[in-house]
């Protein structure tokens, strides 16, 4: 068993593993991660297992990969699944947002009124599905309060309570 980032598996790069041969001698080989292997996926690297009986041609290696859990970004089959934290104001009014997805920046609309929760559907920019396609990037809508308030914001938030009509 092998493990490899998230990176590592979408771009399907090249990684040294060393191991033990059936005669207790250490050997290190190359292996390509194939682009998209899913979690637990096997990588076959022929000739390379043990002999086999009575004379028999040498065996295969089977490597098993696992993807070790990203900071960011959460893979669920071929889709990838990040938090999009916003600003109060942000989600009220809505806004375009620059997000990253795991090979590129998108620019995405964020309608006014979203909720925490709520998710927004970035097409084809998530894992790929084992076909050559590209799942989907779901950000889900994290709304942050600020901490702290300047005067001025806490005036602002004052004036909103007392003319608001929402009641949530």
């Amino acid at each position: 068993e092998i493990e490899a980032t998230l990176e590592e598996v979408f771009y399907g790069e090249e990684k040294k593993i060393a191991f033990k041969t059936t005669d207790g001698k250490m050997k290190t080989i190359t292996v390509k991660i194939p682009q998209g292997i899913r979690n637990g996926g096997k990588i076959r690297i022929a000739d390379q297992g043990r002999p086999g009986k009575n004379g028999g041609a040498q065996g295969d290696l089977y490597i098993k990969v696992n993807i070790i859990k990203h900071e960011k970004y959460k893979l669920d089959g071929a889709n990838l699944h990040i938090d999009l934290p916003l600003a109060p104001w942000e989600a009220a009014l809505g806004c375009n947002i620059e997000i990253e997805s795991i090979d590129s920046k998108v620019l995405i609309a964020v309608p006014a009124g979203i909720q925490s929760g709520e998710k927004l559907r970035i097409a084809s920019h998530g894992y790929y599905d084992g076909y050559g396609l590209r799942g989907d990037l779901l950000a889900e809508v994290k709304i942050v309060v600020p901490k702290t308030l300047t005067k001025e914001e806490t005036q602002l938030y004052t004036n909103l309570k007392s003319i608001s009509v929402y009641i949530p």
